[in-house]
């Protein structure tokens, strides 16, 4: 199942999205529009995700816990942004499309439920 985010409700989607997973392990992946897949990051916590200042066309996708593993990545002009979810209902990715036809994916190594979530441990 996949939900479409109307583009008005980008900023509080995310930032909504952000709080619920922050610190949940994610891969960021980029596929091309000539179908090419590149791995952003792999199994680092998230920190948010978020659109870039209001006067910009961006949205930033920020993992990772310490100076030596954090990355942001950009997506320039995002046309959409969607949600993946599994069949119990639970987050799977968030899906970002930009105008130059690649989509940025945050997939969670471990989909389920925030609800179902007994804590993030600290380290």
């Amino acid at each position: 199942m996949t939900r479409d985010i109307p583009r008005d409700q980008w900023r509080e989607e995310l930032d909504s999205f952000s709080r619920q997973h922050e610190g949940w392990i994610v891969r960021v992946e980029v596929t091309d529009a000539d179908g090419q897949r590149r791995t952003e990051a792999r199994d680092l916590p998230l920190q948010g995700v978020s659109t870039d200042s209001p006067g910009s066309d961006g949205i930033a996708i920020s993992v990772g816990q310490s100076p030596d593993d954090h990355m942001t990545h950009e997506v320039s002009n995002p046309v959409t942004i969607a949600i993946e979810r599994t069949e119990a209902g639970a987050e799977r990715a968030l899906c970002i499309r930009a105008r130059d036809g690649s989509t940025t994916t945050v997939e969670f190594r471990s989909p389920m439920r925030p609800e179902e979530v007994d804590g993030i441990p600290t380290r």
